[in-house]
């Protein structure tokens, strides 16, 4: 066989993500060697595998063919490489994990870090993420936040986090009776992407109601919310580790005194266990093993 089965695996990563260094970064090869695989595919065959143009890359009817008549096979083949590797003890090959940086280092890091340390043929990328509600191809493992929809991924739960309303001293000076009046859309507020709808409790009259806050400043992560705070421009709702960790300088305090937010639900997504690669359940386990002890 003139080509290679690795060649054709190449392609079928290719064709998968719809683009080349994506699929480089995948089976972590350069980019110019995933591009000279692909052409020597092509001539090795004789077809054309994909139309190329400035912007896209698409699979031809050809390459349409060769992907649908492979890619089974050939994921099976991996799987199948890759239990081998299990039942020997080792782990290799890259798990990619969506979570936001805060949730990752306070939660995630201190067990990965020693799955990392036992396996040297592990790698493991992280993706920024404000909320991740299904697995997209580049990734394999995601923490979501909030209510999930009806999907065929596996959920399972990580933890309840409680949430509170914070600001500045300064700002809670400046709108004193918009937060002593409950008034949350007349007050400045900011958030994340992803902010969701919150589950409110106000305690004097134990009314429980749904609230979705306009924002007045949107930002990627909670790092920047937590500036924006500081800085007076509105107030945010954010989890209590993070508060504990600036509560101490004294810079922000607790407001809507009256009402309590319910906690949030954090939980762990990925693909049913036949789908997924020894490392990625190994990292899976490492993860929940660290929540439940």
């Amino acid at each position: 066989m003139k080509n290679q089965i690795d060649d054709y695996y190449v392609f079928c990563q290719v064709a998968k993500y719809g683009s080349m260094k994506k699929a480089s970064e995948r089976v972590k090869l350069p980019l110019s060697t995933v591009s000279r695989r692909i052409v020597g595919l092509e001539q090795g065959l004789g077809v054309q595998l994909f139309i190329r143009s400035k912007n896209k890359l698409t699979l031809s009817n050809q390459g349409e063919k060769y992907f649908q008549a492979l890619n089974q096979h050939l994921e099976a083949f991996v799987h199948s490489l890759d239990a081998l590797h299990e039942d020997s003890g080792k782990l290799h090959g890259k798990v990619v994990i969506s979570a936001t940086k805060q949730f990752y280092l306070k939660f995630m890091y201190p067990y990965l870090k020693d799955l990392l340390k036992q396996n040297p043929d592990l790698s493991i990328e992280l993706k920024n993420s404000h909320s991740s509600t299904e697995l997209t191809e580049d990734v394999d493992i995601a923490v979501a936040s909030g209510e999930l929809p009806e999907t065929n991924l596996i959920a399972r739960k990580l933890i309840d986090v409680p949430l509170i309303f914070v600001a500045s001293h300064e700002f809670q000076t400046s709108y004193q009776s918009e937060i002593a009046n409950g008034e949350f859309n007349k007050t400045p507020y900011i958030a994340t992407f992803s902010h969701p709808t919150l589950t409110v409790l106000r305690r004097s009259t134990e009314e429980q109601f749904r609230l979705k806050i306009d924002c007045r400043l949107t930002v990627m992560d909670m790092e920047m919310v937590v500036v924006a705070v500081l800085d007076s421009l509105g107030y945010a709702v954010i989890p209590t580790y993070i508060h504990e960790d600036i509560a101490a300088a004294d810079k922000v305090i607790e407001i809507f005194d009256d009402y309590t937010i319910s906690p949030v639900r954090f939980s762990l997504l990925y693909r049913d266990k036949n789908l997924q690669t020894a490392a990625q359940r190994a990292v899976v386990e490492s993860i929940m093993g660290g929540f439940q002890k």
